[in-house]
């Protein structure tokens, strides 16, 4: 948390620019492409059936919940207590509580999933879903066969053990 008076550093999610925000603010026009970014934090309470969800805070889904979307992406975080049915873009943890169920892509540079939680999807990301343009400069692209990287992970046997057969 930024202080009380202390401007706070976002990130647009339509193009990816940072800018500062004043702290209390809940939306706001991106100086760089204009359009409208949300930056309060969402909880979902009910049944919820939407276009997307998008913002620069942090997304709940509480017990007896379900989110069904083509995306939802949060800078802060997305906990999961109930059902999603989406991609979930998160730049901070994606939490997947004990009873909860995912189904649909998870990308996030960490993810935690409770004994008992699930996963349900195609495709599982454990990486930065955003390049630092102060550290954009480091990056260098290769060219040729192998120049996709794609890490490894490594499952551990009792997650194994958990998925059914």
């Amino acid at each position: 948390m930024s202080e009380a008076g202390a401007p706070r550093t976002v990130q647009c999610y339509h193009c990816r620019q940072l800018f500062d925000v004043p702290p209390r603010a809940i939306s706001i026009s991106c100086p760089w492409c204009y359009r409208r970014v949300g930056l309060d934090d969402m909880d979902i309470r009910g049944v919820c059936w939407t276009s997307k969800i998008q913002t620069c805070g942090r997304i709940i889904i509480h017990p007896k919940a379900s989110l069904v979307a083509p995306l939802v992406e949060a800078s802060q975080g997305i906990e999961v207590h109930g059902e999603a049915e989406a991609v979930l873009i998160s730049g901070s943890l994606i939490y997947i509580g004990p009873k909860a169920r995912v189904k649909g892509e998870v990308r996030a540079p960490s993810i935690r999933v409770e004994r008992g939680g699930a996963i349900d999807g195609a495709f599982v990301q454990i990486a930065a879903t955003r390049i630092d343009p102060a550290k954009a400069k480091q990056v260098q692209v290769r060219s040729g066969t192998n120049a996709a990287y794609r890490p490894v992970i490594r499952v551990p046997d009792w997650v194994r053990a958990l998925r059914p057969t």
